[in-house]
């Protein structure tokens, strides 16, 4: 009466085994995305704070180099730009979802920042290395050396 059609589960059973490996890897890969423009976010973030301090630094003391200058902006044009290919890479969803989240942060963080900027003194030194071609001692976060240039 009750005939088990083996082929017929063998068969169904590898699609859900098929659309299960589906979801999971969308899933590892939006995962992933997620990451990766974290990382980059954070790295545009350092690097923001980076150019800011060298122009704050170099007004302070009464010196210019724009070279020094233009390496900061080169390196913050290219984490922008690595953020916007991951942006590219994602669904329309995972971008709406972003963004809409950036739109948030934003809205939070713009009156925190007045207020921080008011209340608390700006320090832009913390630990400092050594550049490596002039010898002269650089804010530890440095890409670059603010007297010669130099990557660090």
């Amino acid at each position: 009466m009750f005939e088990l059609d083996i082929e017929m589960l063998k068969e169904q059973g590898l699609q859900l085994v098929d659309s299960a490996k589906k979801t999971a890897q969308d899933l590892a890969d939006k995962g992933k995305n997620k990451l990766d423009l974290l990382n980059q976010q954070a790295r545009l973030s350092k690097a923001q704070r980076q150019l800011g301090a060298l122009v704050y630094s170099l007004h302070k003391a009464g010196e210019e180099n724009p070279a020094l200058v233009e390496k900061y902006i080169d390196a913050v044009a290219e984490v922008e730009k690595a953020i916007e290919e991951i942006k590219a890479g994602m669904t329309e969803d995972e971008r709406a979802e972003v963004e809409a989240q950036e739109a948030a942060d934003a809205a939070e963080e713009a009156p925190e920042q007045e207020e921080e900027i008011e209340e608390e003194p700006i320090q832009l030194r913390g630990e400092t290395k050594i550049c490596p071609v002039c010898k002269a001692e650089v804010d530890g976060d440095a890409l670059f050396c603010n007297h010669c240039g130099a990557q660090l």
